[in-house]
């Protein structure tokens, strides 16, 4: 009976240290370059520089700030894995380009990234298991509309929070723009955030932007949440929309202001501790304005 119970807790320990040697041994990161990928340049504003990671230390370090980002301030809710490496990865970063923001002056500090973007081509994601944007909304409509190639999927988004006033967002963006022209990209698709998973809370915010900012029919996408919420309603006429607008999100404002639309429903996402909406930008329709300043 004693050596039967000393045989199952030396099994049960055994156990333990390869389920935990498995998790650091995974393979969480990938930057092998990809056949059909061109070369992008690096953008350097002053003290900045905006690339493509290129080393698995690079990538390494932008999960670790998209780690501190989504889980520690957001409060998302970590696997094991992921809180025993303080590291945000997914399936899709294999096989994604990721956009980084380094600052060469942050001294002393072993991580310099300072903001990053997730970016997923179409031709790209159809042979590795599609966008991450088709776990939560029914993408087939845009899908059949558009080539794949023609197709680009924004995520992960973040900046460190030293550095949220507005200009790594900016050169991000330069970055995104240069990407479009690059390989011809006609839509933008991807999803935004309002954080926490109370859609009650938001219900001014929802039905503003139903009401005024829905996607055309022809780009309808829906969400695969089987839940309706009530929250959605008609946006009520006497509310300020100027107000409202103010109260969004900031990459949702980001979204609206170049000409984005959002889906008609909302996915919730308890793990992540968000309520998304699934953000669709038609390249050929951006704002003028934001045409000067990006696409030029």
């Amino acid at each position: 009976m004693l050596i039967t119970k000393i045989k199952n807790n030396i099994e049960k320990r055994d156990f333990k240290v390869r389920k935990l040697s498995s998790i650091f041994n995974r393979k969480i990161y990938s930057t092998e370059p990809l056949k059909t990928r061109k070369n992008f340049s690096k953008i350097e504003v002053d003290n900045f520089v905006i690339k493509i990671a290129e080393k698995k230390s690079e990538l390494k370090k932008a999960q670790a700030l998209r780690y501190s980002v989504f889980y520690k301030e957001k409060k998302a809710l970590p696997t094991l894995s992921k809180k025993i490496l303080r590291l945000d990865y997914d399936k899709v970063d294999k096989y994604a380009d990721h956009l980084i923001v380094i600052d060469k002056n942050r001294k002393k500090i072993k991580n310099k990234i300072v903001g990053t973007y997730r970016l997923v081509r179409g031709d790209i994601a159809s042979n590795f298991g599609g966008f991450y944007t088709s776990s939560e909304f029914d993408l087939s409509q845009i899908l059949n509309s558009y080539k794949h190639n023609q197709i680009l999927e924004l995520g992960r988004s973040c900046v460190h929070q030293d550095y949220r006033n507005g200009t790594i967002m900016n050169l991000l963006w330069k970055a995104i723009a240069k990407y479009v022209k690059l390989y011809d990209i006609k839509i933008l698709l991807g999803c935004a955030s309002f954080n926490g998973t109370d859609v009650l809370k938001y219900t001014n915010e929802l039905s503003y932007l139903r009401k005024n900012f829905s996607l055309p029919d022809e780009f309808s996408v829906k969400s695969l949440n089987p839940k309706i919420y009530p929250a959605c309603t008609e946006f009520n006429s006497n509310t300020n929309n100027l107000r409202t607008f103010v109260k969004l999100p900031p990459l949702i404002k980001g979204y609206l202001r170049i000409g984005g639309r959002v889906s008609y429903d909302c996915f919730v996402d308890s793990k992540f501790n968000t309520i998304d909406l699934c953000v669709i930008v038609n390249t050929n329709n951006i704002d003028e304005k934001y045409k000067k300043k990006y696409l030029n």
